[in-house]
């Protein structure tokens, strides 16, 4: 049964930044050392959050699915070598990369980031049809919602932080207050606390309190 897009959230927020990140790279002056050093903070951040991503999907999602229908998580746990071999490589280039790259080298990563970004949307949208249909009909709601509570419990506060940072910004309304009330639902008071505090150093407090009031209304 239909309940929740477990995928929906962390992919937009991935779509958005990799997007991000591939227009910077396009626009980086990389006579500058201050913009080549921009450029690989966006991108450690970046490849962060997909290493956070692929380990959050083994160890939660894809073990929940394998243990209904094994086999079933084949084909995604593979992709998930495969990218983390091909992130490796892309992050070793940039970081190589410095203020005495030639404009070749430069174009290079930029290409070789974007047909990294053009394999990573294809294994991304395969989970949101074929993976994600085979949840719906393996897992009751119930379970669904238990994975998802468990990514919440187990996240840290900084790193959830993060997250938002990325997600609230590519997502609707709606969506972001249905997700920080089930992030307020299932993780302890305290720790709550320090991911808005956190989060309210990335992104408008003015935004955040919006939300976080919608997010009482929906509560009373």
């Amino acid at each position: 049964m239909k309940t929740i897009r477990i995928f929906s959230a962390p992919h937009k927020a991935l779509r958005k930044t990799m997007s991000d990140f591939m227009v910077l790279c396009g626009q980086t002056n990389f006579r500058k050392p201050e913009a080549i050093e921009k450029l690989k903070k966006a991108g450690a951040e970046m490849f962060f959050l997909l290493t956070s991503h692929a380990n959050t999907e083994d160890n939660f999602v894809l073990k929940a699915l394998e243990s209904k229908v094994p086999g079933a998580a084949e084909h995604d746990t593979l992709d998930h070598v495969k990218i983390e071999e091909l992130q490796h490589n892309l992050e070793n280039h940039l970081n190589r990369l410095n203020a005495s790259a030639s404009e070749d080298e430069a174009h290079d990563f930029y290409l070789k980031f974007a047909l990294f970004f053009s394999i990573y949307l294809e294994h991304i949208d395969e989970e949101e049809t074929v993976t994600q249909q085979l949840i719906w009909e393996n897992l009751s709601v119930e379970e669904q919602l238990s994975i998802h509570a468990s990514i919440v419990k187990k996240m840290d506060p900084t790193v959830y932080a993060i997250w938002l940072k990325h997600m609230i910004p590519a997502q609707n309304e709606n969506e972001n207050i249905a997700m920080l009330d089930a992030i307020s639902r299932n993780m302890p008071a305290d720790k709550f606390k320090v991911l808005m505090d956190t989060l309210s150093q990335n992104i408008s407090p003015e935004k955040l309190n919006t939300l976080l009031q919608r997010v009482t209304e929906k509560a009373e």
